[in-house]
């Protein structure tokens, strides 16, 4: 009669479960007491069987692993749990002890092992590993939370709704939010200043036009000259215009054109008023017009004869320029340019809105002025459509939270679903090949029979090993315990283990996040810092999440090679940058990516920290546990 200490089984899958009792049954000191396939008949099976060790599957249907080791302590106080599973991430872990398992195997833990485990199991003993103690028992560092200065970060709009109306602007073209940080732009303003889309994409005004400081409303006076800065730091001529689009928040449209070879004077008069894109004019100081362009002829309808005999009230009436006019030769003043927006006059009487700029012009003659009018009708008109499609899309935030939800939702079922089938399945049937093997070698007694073996349990256990990994990354446990920034650590300490690249992680968020977004900002995390690791080759990596103003900021900074941004957005299935944007808009956030070779790369996220309208069960229980 065997008196050999009572162990109990239970594993939903056959194979395991089967592999695991005739590795107890072979060992004299073990009996086996019984089996069971889930949770519910775990509980019934061990309370009628009192064994003394119960190796317990941790993801088994009818209920959870932590409930059923607080109800074995309290209903059958003898037995011993040892945990036996396939997931090794620290909340799982740590969730299974606190409930007063005895220890915590890992599936493909060698069989040597599970028995030792066992046996300290029935002494009252603890076992782990080294490996996974160091995981469950790593601390957490928070550093302390620094002054943050008060900056909103604001949300793009849509730029298939808008982008075709700024690309018929004959120039570049900006919309900017209330903090000058770049929303949209069109082509003609990326060439100018040399960013790719990304690149422009939050950049701040006076990144871009350094001598625009103060107040926004108060620069873009309409053909106000200063310069650009390009993205290789060199500087251009440059005229701005603009000002505010009315309706929902505040947003302003910056045209800006480039006056690099507007520079000519003296003898390159003439040519500079016949090249000029606008119509041009020179008057005398008694505001008679002395040289046009024939864009000019075209623009007012007169011939080149005729405006020539013209004074300029005749083109531009009733507007005060001829008091600027008179400001040339006052001795006491230094002229300086200036812009307006006027109404011009066609010689069939016509009247159009016109952007007019006026800037002096010193001769051996005197000082002349030199008159830049754009017919604005066409900028006008755009800027009204700008408006009315930016109030309706800003009218779509609703629908666009609850599809958000939707889309994380659907999502996140389906990953949760795949590292289900992996649990269930591959990992099951590995871990019972395993055991098998283990079986098979203590039978063995060639010594290369054995080293063979030996080198099969070592391929079994790598790809165990991988699988384990592929669920962390579908699931995060961290984000269904509520805990972002212990996911971001968790998967920072892994690629530092596997590349070893280094990191410095700051958590400075005050507020919990909703589920959605706290999923939406570590599945951006996860895509930019795989690009890290696949592609920088950096030694270190800064990654910090900072609470800014309703929102939150992830912010991702490598020292690796770089990139230029406008090879790779230009490059055939380079999604990456593509989803990161797409996840930010949809969240109505916003998101900006900066690189060059040589010099690293930094990713920034900004979404905001409101409810999503779809609050209902639905959107949690993506992040719940699977049930087989």
């Amino acid at each position: 009669m065997n008196h050999g200490i009572p162990v109990m089984v239970a594993d939903n899958d056959a194979r395991v479960r089967e592999a695991l009792a005739d590795l107890v049954e072979s060992q004299p000191a073990f009996e086996l007491a019984g089996l069971a396939v889930d949770h519910a008949q775990t509980v019934s099976v061990a309370v009628q069987t009192r064994p003394r060790v119960l190796v317990l599957d941790v993801q088994m249907p009818r209920g959870d692993a932590a409930t059923t080791v607080r109800t074995l302590r309290e209903r059958a106080p003898e037995t011993k749990v040892l945990a036996l599973s396939a997931y090794a991430d620290r909340e799982t872990v740590t969730g299974i002890l606190a409930a007063g398992a005895a220890g915590y195997l890992v599936k493909g833990a060698p069989a040597s092992e599970i028995l030792e485990a066992i046996t300290r199991a029935a002494r009252g003993q603890f076992s782990m590993s080294a490996e996974l103690a160091e995981v469950c028992l790593k601390p957490l560092r928070r550093l302390p939370l620094p002054h943050m200065p008060a900056e909103r970060p604001l949300a793009p709009v849509d730029e298939n709704a808008c982008l075709h109306l700024l690309e018929q602007a004959p120039c570049g073209v900006l919309v900017t939010g209330m903090q000058d940080r770049v929303e949209l732009a069109n082509t003609q303003a990326r060439r100018m200043f040399g960013y790719s889309t990304t690149e422009l994409r939050g950049k701040r005004l006076p990144d871009l036009l350094p001598e625009q400081t103060g107040l926004i409303e108060q620069l873009l006076t309409p053909g106000r000259r200063t310069q650009g800065l390009r993205r290789d730091g060199s500087e251009f001529p440059v005229q701005v215009g603009g000002g505010r689009l009315r309706g929902g928040r505040p947003r302003y449209v910056v045209y800006v054109m480039d006056l690099s070879d507007a520079g000519a004077t003296g003898d390159r008069l003439r040519q500079l008023v016949e090249s000029s894109p606008d119509a041009m004019m020179v008057v005398d100081p008694e505001g008679r017009i002395r040289q046009v362009s024939a864009r000019a002829e075209s623009l007012f309808g007169y011939s080149r004869e005729q405006l020539l005999s013209l004074r300029v009230e005749t083109l531009l009436p009733d507007q005060p320029l001829t008091v600027s006019l008179r400001d040339w030769s006052d001795p006491r003043q230094e002229p300086s340019g200036h812009t307006m927006e006027l109404v011009g006059r066609r010689q069939d009487g016509k009247q159009f809105p016109a952007d007019v700029s006026v800037s002096p012009l010193r001769s051996t003659e005197g000082v002349f002025t030199v008159l830049t009018v754009r017919d604005i009708t066409e900028v006008q008109r755009a800027q009204f459509v700008l408006e009315r499609s930016l109030e309706q899309l800003e009218g779509t935030d609703r629908d666009r939270q609850a599809l958000l939800s939707h889309l994380i939702h659907a999502q996140e079922e389906e990953r949760k679903r795949i590292a289900a089938d992996i649990h269930d399945d591959t990992i099951q049937v590995i871990t019972a090949v395993g055991l098998r093997l283990q079986q098979l070698r203590r039978r063995l007694t060639d010594p290369k029979d054995v080293q063979v073996m030996d080198k099969l349990d070592e391929t079994l256990k790598l790809s165990l090993s991988r699988l384990r990994q592929l669920i962390f990354d579908l699931r995060p446990s961290s984000l269904e315990h509520g805990s972002l920034a212990t996911a971001l650590q968790t998967f920072l300490d892994r690629m530092r283990a596997e590349i070893g690249t280094h990191y410095k992680f700051e958590d400075h968020l005050e507020e919990s996040l909703p589920v959605e977004t706290m999923v939406l900002v570590y599945r951006t995390a996860q895509e930019a810092l795989m690009n890290v690791r696949k592609h920088a080759r950096a030694k270190m990596v800064r990654v910090q999440l900072l609470g800014v103003e309703d929102g939150c900021l992830m912010r991702i900074v490598d020292d690796g090679v770089g990139y230029d941004p406008l090879e790779v957005e230009s490059r055939p299935g380079h999604l990456g940058l593509t989803l990161i944007h797409e996840r930010a808009q949809m969240a109505g956030g916003w998101s900006r990516v900066e690189s060059q070779p040589g010099v690293g790369t930094t990713v920034e996220f900004w979404v905001p920290l409101t409810e999503s309208v779809a609050q209902d069960n639905s959107s949690e229980s993506a992040l719940k546990d699977a049930e087989p």
